[in-house]
């Protein structure tokens, strides 16, 4: 087994899949958390072992943070946390609920704070721990769509610059901003494409471009307290809806 541990959440799914796949390639140890999707982690760590890597999934959830702390107590040293899973559900100011909010906060903020916490607690050398955040151009580019995940990625922002200062200079943490990469939402296939050239490049973030600022980051021992943002220049496109409903209003929006 590699000496170099990964932990990547929502390391089963979508773009966290991607990345757990990618470290694994690049010889890391790879941990794919899940919580729910068992079938799809287990397979993303068989592959990174059938291609030559070293991988395993465990299961915990993010929402109990009993069950965060616990698991890195048990697991010890991990050397990169990527906080890659989170919940993304659609709500506004006039109607979000304290049970929203709630959910947002401990999958979003407290899950990726207290994981790197704990990761930090085995790391005393120079830099020889990273966290990487996944957060969203959202931050950059605000309205008042998907309202409670906005908030709990915006506290998630505040976090990697604070745990930067903190953690300095054993452990380093920095953020990617995505953009739209992925379809989401119910997004089939015309509808993803047209929202994802909804920006000044006219093509928003693939997976590989989120995956190459990734190992940016791991190469770069000076880096940290950092956000980049990779999502085509959508941040620079104001608008005062989601571009996910930009691209795709609802009929009884359209006139």
């Amino acid at each position: 087994m590699s000496d170099r541990i990964a932990l990547v959440t929502g390391g089963g799914k979508r773009l966290g899949a991607k990345i757990a796949s990618a470290l694994g390639a690049d010889g890391w140890h790879v941990i794919v958390h899940y919580n729910a999707s068992a079938t799809e982690a287990q397979a993303v760590a068989a592959d990174i072992v059938a291609a030559g890597g070293s991988a395993r999934a465990v299961q915990f959830d993010l929402a109990d943070t009993g069950a965060v702390e616990a698991f890195l107590a048990d697991v010890g040293r991990v050397d990169v946390l990527i906080n890659s899973a989170s919940i993304f559900e659609m709500d506004r100011p006039e109607d979000v609920t304290p049970q929203s909010l709630e959910d947002h906060w401990r999958i979003n903020t407290a899950a990726p704070v207290l994981l790197a916490k704990a990761m930090a607690a085995h790391h005393t050398q120079r830099a020889s721990g990273c966290v990487i955040n996944l957060l969203d151009q959202k931050l950059f580019n605000l309205n008042p769509d998907f309202f409670a995940y906005t908030l709990s990625k915006h506290a998630l922002l505040g976090a990697t610059t604070t745990m930067a200062m903190a953690f300095a200079p054993a452990v380093r943490v920095n953020a990617i901003a995505p953009g739209i990469t992925l379809p989401s939402g119910g997004q089939n296939a015309e509808e993803f494409a047209r929202a994802h050239t909804m920006n000044p490049m006219r093509g928003g973030s693939t997976p590989d471009d989120i995956i190459r600022a990734v190992r940016f980051i791991l190469a770069t021992p000076s880096m940290t307290g950092e956000t980049i943002t990779i999502d085509g220049g959508q941040h620079l496109d104001a608008r005062n809806r989601d571009v996910m409903y930009a691209a795709n209003p609802p009929q009884d929006d359209a006139s």
